[in-house]
């Protein structure tokens, strides 16, 4: 091969794994830090606040409601105090630190668990089409972004992925049905909702699969035991014996109190899930679903998310992040469709997918702008700021309004603590404050306030900071990802001394 062109390219070619796992980690690597803080105050607030209660920088006063009412499962923020308690031994407390280690792990934990499950499937794809499943398990646009999240529905999403691709391997010990149930069990433990889908796998094993009934119970056996274990550790925690998952069902469902949050249509997730991945890949997305629905109605993942779907679509109160424990079922619901359709012997039917998955490429590499974007409306980015360039061993003046850097919201537990760390003094601005400005004073307002900003402005006060760069503006103009009128502006006056690097 004299071409020397031709040469690096077969080189590439030849070596195109560790190219794509280069690239995965690179894309990882970079969401993992670039992401701070979180997408929903939950993941903050009833996890890391909640690991608080027993680290000792919270009271029960401190936390969210549903600390009241015993409604939290405490698996997941007791695995964030082992983490922090690992770490502080080596004398490692920088809560932005910390909250980094949490999300590194969650990464580590997400290549593991998809790699697993590429691996169970691979005898499912037609070769040439292994390729592509590997690139949107790995690299949908908005996968990496939920899959390095502490929070319940990664957590859950991701064990209820594991425990998919173990039954995939198709064994038959008893020990083999026995860890299926541990891990269904860990992610109902993760959360509670995933108990739908729990259901429809183990109607699945009962009818499809045709399980023996001794197996069967094995499995149930094992999700028994990580039940039993979870409710003695959450009323460790309580300090009072419960069933928290009894709690949520009574609050939620039967009292009705999530529906005070807000309520949706019916149709709410079929709207969202068309619209929010980007309509291409949104409507591919639903095709997808409907199509094996009708061609494949026995696959094992249509009857672990479709009681999901279902139920969630008729409880009235919804949220987009209730969708997150099964998107990673995605990439291979897409590629079996894709074999499907590409088997019809019709041209047009050809070029039009062509065009689509061509088309889909290219929005797919614009979405992957979010992998350098902070979580949320980027309230912890601010404060990483703030702590950054304004910390002296004394206290810092923050003056904001409730949706800021250190809260989302003037109701209990909406506080973090965590990442006040005894070096923030947050005051909360309110009217009398806006007009009667103080000098030299750090102030937060969400972009949206344009009245207070108007009046800071007018004080002589400048944008020292957006919790969410400014130039993510315009891919933001076409994934909507976050509402631009939350983004967190930090207003100094110049002869405030900071050391901004």
């Amino acid at each position: 091969m004299n071409n020397p062109f031709a040469s690096r390219l077969f080189i590439l070619i030849k070596n195109r794994k560790i190219i794509l796992f280069y690239l995965i980690i690179t894309v990882y690597i970079s969401v993992t830090i670039n992401s701070n803080g979180f997408h929903h105050p939950d993941e903050h607030f009833q996890l890391i606040e909640f690991a608080g209660f027993k680290a000792g920088w919270n009271t029960g006063y401190d936390l969210a409601w549903e600390y009241d009412y015993h409604i939290r499962p405490t698996l997941q923020p007791y695995i964030a105090l082992i983490i922090f308690k690992t770490f502080n031994f080596f004398k490692i407390d920088n809560p932005y630190t910390l909250a980094l280690i949490l999300r590194g792990l969650t990464a580590l934990f997400s290549i593991f668990v998809i790699s697993f499950f590429i691996q169970s499937n691979k005898l499912t794809l037609e070769r040439r089409s292994y390729l592509y499943f590997v690139l949107l398990s790995f690299l949908l646009w908005f996968l990496p972004s939920i899959n390095v999240r502490f929070s319940s529905e990664t957590w859950a999403g991701l064990s209820l992925l594991l425990s998919v691709g173990v039954i995939q391997r198709n064994k038959s010990s008893k020990s083999y049905f026995f860890l299926i149930g541990i891990l269904l069990g860990l992610s109902f433990e993760f959360r509670f909702q995933i108990g739908l889908c729990i259901v429809g796998i183990l109607l699945w094993l009962l009818i499809v699969k045709k399980t023996h009934y001794f197996n069967w119970f094995i499995t149930i056996s094992g999700l028994l035991v990580v039940i039993i274990s979870c409710a003695v550790l959450d009323s460790f925690y309580y300090n009072s014996v419960v069933f928290t998952p009894y709690n949520y069902l009574k609050i939620n469902v039967i009292d009705k109190v999530s529906s005070l949050f807000g309520t949706e249509p019916w149709y709410y997730y079929l709207r969202i899930i068309s619209e929010a991945p980007s309509l291409l890949i949104g409507y591919m997305i639903i095709f997808s679903i409907f199509f094996l629905l009708i061609t494949d109605y026995k696959n094992i993942i249509l009857w672990c998310i479709f009681p999901y779907l279902i139920v969630h679509s008729i409880i009235p109160h919804k949220e987009p992040r209730f969708l997150f424990p099964l998107v990673n079922f995605i990439p291979i619901l897409l590629v079996w469709t894709y074999e499907s359709v590409s088997k019809y012997r019709n041209l047009k039917i050809h070029f039009i997918l062509n065009i689509l998955i061509v088309a889909a490429i290219i929005i797919n590499i614009g979405g992957l702008f979010i992998i350098f974007k902070p979580a949320g409306n980027g309230n912890v980015n601010l404060a990483n700021y703030i702590h950054k360039s304004y910390s002296k061993n004394e206290p810092i003046e923050v003056y904001s309004s409730y949706l800021g850097p250190y809260s989302v919201g003037n109701a209990k537990g909406l506080i973090a603590n965590f990442y006040t760390n005894n070096e923030i003094e947050l005051y909360f601005i309110d009217d009398d404050f806006i007009f009667t400005l103080p000098d030299n004073k750090l102030i937060v307002v969400p972009k949206g306030f344009f009245r207070d900003r108007q009046l800071l402005t007018e004080a002589g006060y400048k944008i020292q900071k957006e919790s969410i760069p400014n130039w993510m503006s315009f891919f933001n103009k076409l994934y909507r990802v976050y509402n631009e009128n939350s983004v967190l502006l930090l207003y100094t006056q110049e002869s405030v001394d900071a050391n901004i690097p």
